[in-house]
């Protein structure tokens, strides 16, 4: 990463020259393995606080070549550019969606072969069809994608490679960059441009990688003879912790216990914990990023990280017992090692992990096989024949005591004569990619049926399925039509966000809302799902059982039809709010906490996530959620006592009273000394206190939501210097013109035009396309937005009120914020269900021949801009039902357009589908999503602008 981005820095000139910036300005750093994504994240985000705060020399060059960069080689100056921005895509949620702001900003992205997969193939897990574009026109152009321990993901490998090749693809491709690159130990064959370490310096016992690569790591074997059949799990376990225990000893005070399946896991850590004499540590990918960091952070003070230090200084021993999820990568060392047999590479990827740095002690280790797994009647789940193989193999190789050395170049000579085709465990090949696929890809409105599965390009032909994202909400009550209706709004005020989601299987989350039997016997790799068979659907429960509903939450599309007890409806990708009270136990799913026994404390977390996802504080006062506050914390009485079965009755007789007993407590939490773990509440309490300072500022921050609960909602950000929150969304017609309390003044369409045109200009300058395309882009945004001269929807800007003339709004602070006040204005208004300004912007542009560029494919380009620019019409227009329809007429640039009637756009000879098709062929099907990037980018960025800018 590091090297990526001082290349991207030294390219800076080539602007001031004219010049398009040849190296990528998006690096993704990709693996299937959740902990590195963290640990690549947080490596990224030092080098961007490194960068951000250099005063001089080397560091200050990167810093201003990289900001000049993001600005495109212009003097175009923004208060938030950034020399390098970083971000962790966890899944398809608030905040995880950040990177996608700016076209021209220098960034790494840290994230998985699903996330990033999904995207580049058009078909982003867990996000609306309408973004799709957007996603893949910016990983597949201006990028580098680092695939890191690649030998874990040669489908996706084959992929990368595949789309290299079809972004060259067209009559007229746009050329931007798109390099894949493989990162591994022990790279796949085929492979051109291998860059490989020649000097002797592994060989050299005085230098560091000499002494990790000489190390030796003595490791005995033995097969757990009970542990077969119903009771392998339990019995392995039991072998599993007896072995750990047997290797802490003369200096050895830290190990690690690697396991094949999640569940095994889960039984070791509990048999270690329980015995007390050990301080136990659970690491799975079944975990959610808060309880990950404060994982890590534990790590940290144990001092398991890399390091020369010879001797830890450990108050009791530490024993990490993880999966697959810590297997390659991790910056972990541990001077003892316990591991379930597995294929030979994976082995080796785990004794990695042992005496990581070479340090002089006396390491020691155990392999462990299941009596079952000796001679099994059928290839394992995980590994397939490489298992039983490897252990074959082992067996020829140790020595009299049953020992054998993994260290490094000792187990390079065992096997140097050796064919590892057997041992290490077989990859997949992903199908051929051919252009039917990516033309099926490319139309994401509407998505056509049948559509390729894109988890086989990403996994290769096996039973896998992406996961779904959990969470758990107290506030959630799904019992009746008017509760689900308030769990919604609360839901709504606090999304889910990727701090507080555990990934869950998708069959292993239908077999739990099921009721079946859960046990998590699947391995802990990204894409690498469990068996979704069940013999349980929610018919059983009955279809209205309020005790198994569940929300997949969808953004602002979620209503009542999201809420389900159903196991069928469940879909890879989902994000999905759960019920503290749903009777289902939470254990089966993931490993959210250190201590089960604190289970009560820390199901919803949403308040803590909230704010760190958006940088606004929030606290949602329930009795269930007051309950789990510390006892130690003075104001928990206080709190209980406000929120009380009167509450809502109170609350219509004077509402300022209940409003003035709610500042009264925020003050009194914000005066709390917190114990650890809740500090985020009176820090919280204390910013909401200070951004509403009086009872009518607070009035306006505080909403009752439920007859027992009421809701304190920041909207201004707060200082998080750690991490990145978004600042936009997309828009479509319902919310498209809103303006926040930041910016109450309404902005009109003849700034907002040309503002987008300013901003959709500098990226295609920036990007270095040429001038024809820049005009078309620009002009592209100039156009976008003409659809919003019809009268009814400035009725609709208005909140319903009829509107008057005058010069027309592209945005208004009256734009209603509820689904019911929503509805109210948009029959108030006249304007047709399902409008879409967008088109009839196509319709008034083509009404002034003299706006639009007279060479046909510029043209085309244009008009496809404006139409798709809210992710429509790739290739069909939605149908709008316009039954009255009223003229509409703007001025732009002295050019008069107008359009009276249904657009007809959605008709089959409408020319919208034929000229999406033109255009693909054109500039390939990722070029044209990027040339879509440049101006919904412009429009976002430009909204942004407005939302701030009292002089919008």
């Amino acid at each position: 990463m590091d090297i990526a981005v001082f290349a991207l820095a030294a390219q800076a000139k080539r602007l001031d020259d004219g010049q398009a910036i040849a190296a990528p300005r998006r690096i993704f750093f990709v693996v299937d393995r959740r902990i590195i994504v963290d640990e690549a994240y947080e490596r990224a985000r030092r080098l961007a606080n490194k960068l951000a705060e250099a005063a001089d020399g080397i560091l200050k060059t990167v810093k201003d070549n990289l900001c000049h960069i993001a600005q495109g080689g212009t003097d175009w100056i923004e208060d938030d550019t950034r020399p390098l921005a970083v971000h962790a895509l966890r899944g398809g949620m608030y905040r995880s969606e950040a990177w996608a702001r700016n076209p021209l900003q220098p960034t790494v992205v840290a994230s998985t072969v699903d996330q990033v997969g999904s995207r580049l193939l058009f078909r982003a897990y867990g996000r609306g069809s309408r973004l799709w574009p957007i996603y893949a026109g910016l990983i597949a152009n201006d990028s580098l994608i680092l695939l890191d321990e690649a030998h874990c993901s040669q489908p996706f490998q084959q992929t990368l490679h595949a789309v290299r090749k079809y972004v060259t693809w067209g009559h007229a491709p746009l050329g931007r960059c798109f390099h894949p690159v493989v990162m591994s130990a022990t790279p796949p064959t085929g492979l051109q441009d291998v860059f490989d370490d020649p000097s002797d310096e592994g060989t050299s016992p005085d230098h560091p990688l000499g002494k990790r690569q000489l190390a030796t790591k003595p490791a005995k074997l033995r097969e757990a003879k009970k542990a077969k059949g119903a009771r392998a799990t339990s019995e392995l376990s039991k072998e599993l912790a007896a072995a750990a225990r047997r290797l802490i000893g003369d200096g050895r005070r830290a190990v690690v216990v690697f396991v094949n399946r999640v569940a095994t896991a889960r039984e070791t850590r509990r048999l270690l914990h329980d015995s007390g004499d050990v301080e136990t540590v659970l690491l799975t990918g079944r975990m959610r990023a808060l309880d990950k960091d404060d994982i890590v952070e534990r790590l940290r003070l144990l001092n398991l990280h890399s390091a020369q230090s010879e001797t830890r200084d450990l108050p009791m021993p530490v024993v990490v017992v993880a999966t697959q999820t810590l297997e390659v990568g991790a910056d972990l060392d541990f001077d003892s090692l316990v591991t379930e047999c597995a294929s030979l590479d994976a082995l080796r990827q785990r004794f990695g992990r042992l005496n990581r740095m070479g340090r002089a002690i006396d390491s020691r280790a155990e392999v462990l096989i299941r009596s079952d797994q000796v001679k099994p009647k059928e290839a394992d789940p995980v590994y397939g024949d490489a298992l039983r193989a490897t252990w074959s193999w082992l067996n020829t190789v140790k020595d009299e005591h049953d020992i054998v050395d993994f260290g490094i170049a000792d187990l390079n000579r065992a096997l140097r004569r050796q064919d590892l085709t057997g041992l290490n465990a077989s990859a997949l090949d992903a199908p051929v990619m051919l252009p039917a696929h990516v033309d099926c890809w490319g139309q994401t409105a509407p998505q056509p049926l049948p559509s390729p599965e894109v988890a086989l390009f990403l996994h290769g032909p096996q039973e896998t399925a992406p996961d779904v994202q959990v969470c758990w909400r107290a506030d959630l009550d799904l019992s009746g039509d008017e509760a689900q209706d308030d769990a919604l709004q609360v839901l709504s005020m606090c999304p889910p966000s990727s701090a507080e989601t555990l990934p869950v299987p998708v069959g292993l989350f239908r077999r739990w809302l099921a009721g079946a039997e859960t046990d998590d016997n699947s391995a802990d790799v990204e894409g690498a799902g469990s068996h979704d068979k069940t013999d349980r659907s929610a018919s059983e429960f009955g279809s209205e059982d309020a005790l198994r509903r569940v929300v997949r939450w969808r953004g602002r599309e979620t209503d009542r039809d999201a809420i389900t007890a159903d196991p069928s409806n469940i879909r890879p990708g989902d994000v999905i709010a759960i019920p503290a009270s749903h009777p289902g136990p939470w254990q089966q799913l993931g490993d959210l906490l250190l201590d089960p026994a604190d289970a009560a404390i820390a199901l919803d977390v949403g308040d803590r996530a909230h704010r760190l996802a958006r940088a606004k504080p929030i606290l949602r006062l329930h009795p269930d959620l007051i309950d789990v506050w510390p006892d130690s914390l003075a104001a928990k009485a206080t709190a209980k006592s406000l929120i009380d079965d009167e509450l809502e009755r109170r609350y219509e007789e004077d509402p300022d009273e209940i409003v003035d007993a709610v500042g009264k407590l925020l003050t009194e939490i914000a005066d709390c000394s917190a114990p650890d773990g809740w500090s985020w509440l009176p820090q919280a309490a204390k910013e909401l206190r200070t951004e509403f300072s009086t009872t009518r500022r607070l009035r306006g921050g505080c909403r009752l939501t439920s007859p027992r609960s009421l809701v304190v909602a920041g909207r201004r950000r707060v200082p998080l210097p750690t991490h990145e929150f978004d600042a936009f969304t997309d828009e479509d017609d319902a919310t498209a013109s809103g303006i926040s309390h930041r910016n109450r003044s309404p902005v009109l369409m003849q700034t907002h035009l040309p503002g987008v045109e300013e901003y959709a200009r500098q990226h295609a300058v920036g990007c270095g396309l040429p001038e024809p395309l820049v005009d078309a882009v620009a002009r592209a945004g100039l156009l976008h937005d003409l659809g919003k001269a019809d009268p009814r929807f400035q009725s609709l800007l208005k909140g319903g009120l009829r509107w008057v003339g005058g010069e027309p709004l592209a945005k208004s602070a009256d734009m209603p914020q509820t689904n019911t006040a929503r509805r109210r204005a948009h029959q108030a208004s006249g304007y047709p269900e399902g409008g879409r300004h967008e088109l009839l912007s196509v319709r008034m542009a083509e009404s002034a021949p003299g706006l639009l560029p007279t060479d046909t494919d510029l043209r085309d380009l244009v008009l496809h801009l404006v139409a798709s620019h809210h992710g429509h019409c790739r290739p069909f227009a939605p149908v709008v039902a316009d039954d009255e329809p009223i003229a509409a007429e703007f001025e732009v640039n002295g050019h008069r357009t107008r359009w009276c009637g249904p657009t007809l756009l959605e008709r089959l000879d409408s020319g919208v589908a034929d000229r999406y098709w033109r255009l693909t062929r054109r500039y390939g099907w990722w070029g044209l999503a990027w040339l879509e990037v440049l101006l919904r980018l412009a429009d976002w960025r430009r909204s942004e602008w407005e939302e701030t800018h009292d002089d919008a």
